[in-house]
């Protein structure tokens, strides 16, 4: 009786561990199988929660050579990877603040030896902006015609230029930044339509349609761009989801 009770445990024990055996096996193979969508599944909801709380908590601590810029380190990163490949003469950017990421963009520029920045604002800090020499500030709202029309002087006949939208981010604003700066970008170069982000993209919903709507509304892809979704990717999490946009036609 004893035996037949010992053979039975066994049995018992014998099963549960082949069961667990099984389910190990079968874990693992469905893993394998699964991995790239179970990362994705995973990876999404990661990304989102890392840029909002990134941008709330991070962003306006960030500095360039003791200037502050409110960018994500991983654009910063972008741009000397847009402005190495295209190499433009002229970089437009409306949205100076304290003038952190005009003197990025120069000391890029001095980096690979050519390029100026021009770039505007309805008000300047009053402790100044970092003096360099490639750089030309301008005072004055950058949908004004009469700003429009200086900024435009700066190009010179055969010059590449880009062009970065950083100012007011309501969408009406940026919509007419678009329909006046656009057209100044050259074939090859960047269109930048800086915080797309906002208005639950995934951050600030409470923003109200800001520049994501605009680039809706004025249709890049129409006008002669392209979106560079290879580019949105390589740093996983930017503040410009569907605001890196290539000219192709002229």
């Amino acid at each position: 009786m004893l035996a037949l009770r010992e053979h039975a445990n066994r049995s018992i024990l014998n099963t549960i561990l082949l069961a667990s055996l099984l389910v190990v096996v079968a874990t693992l193979l469905v893993g394998y199988l699964c991995r790239h969508t179970a990362v994705q599944i995973v990876k999404r909801p990661v990304m989102v929660l890392f840029h909002y709380f990134y941008y709330r908590e991070s962003t306006r601590n960030a500095h360039w050579m003791g200037v502050p810029l409110l960018k994500l380190p991983l654009d910063l990163w972008r741009y000397q990877d847009v402005i190495w490949e295209t190499k433009p003469d002229l970089i437009v950017e409306t949205g100076t603040n304290r003038g952190g990421s005009a003197l990025y963009m120069a000391q890029l520029c001095d980096i690979i030896g050519r390029g100026r920045v021009v770039t505007v604002d309805i008000t300047h800090p009053p402790e100044g902006l970092p003096s360099h020499a490639r750089i030309t500030y301008i005072l004055g709202s950058s949908t004004d015609v009469q700003i429009v029309a200086e900024i435009t002087a700066h190009v010179r006949p055969g010059e590449k230029v880009m062009v970065i939208l950083d100012s007011d981010h309501a969408r009406d604003h940026v919509a007419r930044e678009l329909e006046l700066y656009a057209p100044l970008v050259s074939r090859g170069c960047y269109l930048v339509v800086e915080d797309t982000n906002v208005h639950g993209h995934p951050v600030y919903r409470s923003h109200g349609p800001g520049p994501m709507e605009a680039v809706d509304i004025y249709r890049p892809e129409t006008k002669g761009f392209q979106l560079n979704s290879n580019l949105e990717k390589r740093y996983q999490i930017t503040y410009y989801p569907r605001g890196w946009w290539q000219r192709i036609q002229t």
